[in-house]
């Protein structure tokens, strides 16, 4: 008898989940929080995790109904990280579709003996800190910074047939829309990985670092740490001699994050250093960018002082107080009553001290560039007298003489402190003119092939190979040569 009567409670439930689910399908909206996980912290979540956005989370907003048949839509398959879930997707035009969870599970992103502990339940509960709706407000400031951004549409996803085999996935969630390809062209864009292995091989590929700045200083206002490799795509403008990539930010999943938690606090000073939070203020910007350094110093390695405060200028008189108000106001009415006119003040502030911040974190990564060449043969030529130094960096024709330059830059012994050159592949020829006199050192990293220094200079060189013998060294008393078979990264 208890069998039966559960098997018919079983019954009666799946009957009101597809009953309900139908419904959902009919409807034009839905009313939902974006999650309830967050909701009503203990005293102990308020004291260590903090109070975070956790309103936001559980706070009702209507949503448009995702019909996937509807839009057009055909699956191609499940892609996602870590933690969040997603479906790459095609629409009648063959342009490409991501839909992605809002809401993230942590699980996955953490070791197998931490999971079903504590510490998920922690990792978990700070999902809270980041803003659920942050990117719903980030096109309005790119566009007006010249920042080419996917625009994301959120929707309530219903438990649908037509998403089989994903279905149960998807079911009852609240995502985000965009395209995957937002070029104004509606070209394909390649991901980090396959750029850097363009402009490794070939020196006839660049990045257009400017772009590179501006949405740079995008993530910097908005407080976003999370800038690793994959949160880049990278569009293509073809010159006809060089082909030149810009930079496309997404997945804003960090934007605004903030938490007055004491363990954050905790973390910040002892390893988590970037988790400096969205102040209304930059006086942590190279913490905040910790996990940018690398990048900042090799696609930023082109650009001087002059050419930060410039581009600094033009992002503040560009974002008014009516295009921050206007991005701001992207938030749903019910969120923007919560922490709009606060993301408000705070923008204000952050921009007004971008010039200050900005060139201040110019010279923390200017002290130690990179400047890389690629698998080809390459002509890296220093020269100077007092306090500066020209690098240049020319390809080298079939016949071994200098071809089309593709690098130049000065450097300041003011700002410098160490020149990493990375050669990689073919016979390069580094050359350091004579009079060369500088206090800022070099440090040449040749790389396979037979490479020929001339170091002409009094100039203090670190000259690191894999075979020592193959290379050509003359002239230079201040010359340190060492056998190295790795790839050395910049200093500090």
């Amino acid at each position: 008898m208890a069998k039966v009567f559960l098997a018919l409670c079983f019954l009666l439930l799946s009957f009101f989940a597809f009953t309900q689910g139908s419904a959902n399908l009919r409807k034009d909206s839905v009313t939902a929080p974006v999650s309830l996980k967050y909701k009503n912290p203990s005293l102990f979540k308020r004291f260590f995790l903090g109070k975070n956005y956790r309103t936001e989370w559980q706070t009702p907003v209507t949503f448009p109904i995702f019909r996937i048949n509807t839009l057009g839509l055909k699956i191609e398959e499940l892609g996602g990280g870590q933690q969040t879930k997603s479906l790459q997707m095609v629409d009648k035009q063959g342009r490409a579709w991501v839909l992605r969870t809002v809401d993230k599970d942590v699980e996955k992103a953490l070791p197998e003996f931490l999971r079903n502990t504590l510490a998920q339940k922690v990792t978990q509960d700070m999902v809270s800190a980041a803003h659920p709706y942050a990117p719903l407000t980030i096109p309005t400031l790119a566009q007006a910074i010249g920042v080419i951004v996917p625009v994301p549409t959120f929707y309530y996803v219903p438990d649908d047939p037509a998403l089989e085999p994903y279905r149960s996935i998807f079911a009852n969630t609240i995502c985000m829309l965009e395209q995957r390809e937002p070029t104004p062209d509606r070209s394909e864009t390649e991901n980090t990985e396959d750029m850097l292995e363009e402009l490794l091989e070939e020196n006839d590929h660049q990045v257009i670092q400017q772009a590179v700045l501006r949405a740079r200083l995008l993530d910097m206002i908005v407080a976003d740490w999370d800038r690793h490799a994959d949160q880049w795509r990278w569009g293509k403008r073809d010159s006809g001699s060089v082909e030149y990539y810009y930079a496309i930010p997404r997945d804003r999943d960090q934007a605004y994050f903030y938490s007055n938690g004491l363990l954050v606090r905790l973390a910040k000073v002892i390893a988590l250093r970037h988790m400096v939070g969205f102040q209304d203020d930059l006086d942590q910007l190279k913490n905040l960018n910790h996990k940018s350094w690398e990048f900042d110093r090799m696609f930023l390695n082109q650009l001087d002082r002059r050419d930060w405060e410039l581009i600094i200028k033009s992002v503040q008189a560009s974002l008014t107080d009516k295009v921050i108000q206007t991005a701001a106001g992207k938030l749903p009415p019910s969120i923007y009553s919560l922490s709009g006119p606060t993301i408000e003040k705070k923008l204000k502030g952050r921009r007004n001290e971008l010039l200050t911040a900005g060139l201040k974190y110019y010279d923390y990564i200017t002290r130690y560039p990179l400047i890389s060449g690629t698998e080809q043969e390459e002509y890296f030529k220093v020269s100077g007298n007092g306090d500066t130094l020209l690098v240049q960096v020319y390809d080298l024709t079939d016949d071994g003489k200098q071809g089309r330059k593709f690098f130049e830059r000065t450097f300041r012994e003011e700002e410098t402190k160490y020149l990493t050159f990375q050669g990689y592949g073919g016979k390069d020829k580094i050359e350091v003119a004579e009079g060369t006199n500088s206090d800022i050192r070099l440090k040449l990293i040749g790389g396979e092939g037979a490479d020929e220094y001339t170091i002409r200079g009094n100039i203090k060189t670190d000259i690191y190979e894999e075979e020592t013998d193959n290379n050509k060294i003359s002239n230079g008393s201040r010359i340190k040569v060492r056998k190295d078979n790795a790839r050395t990264k910049s200093t500090k």
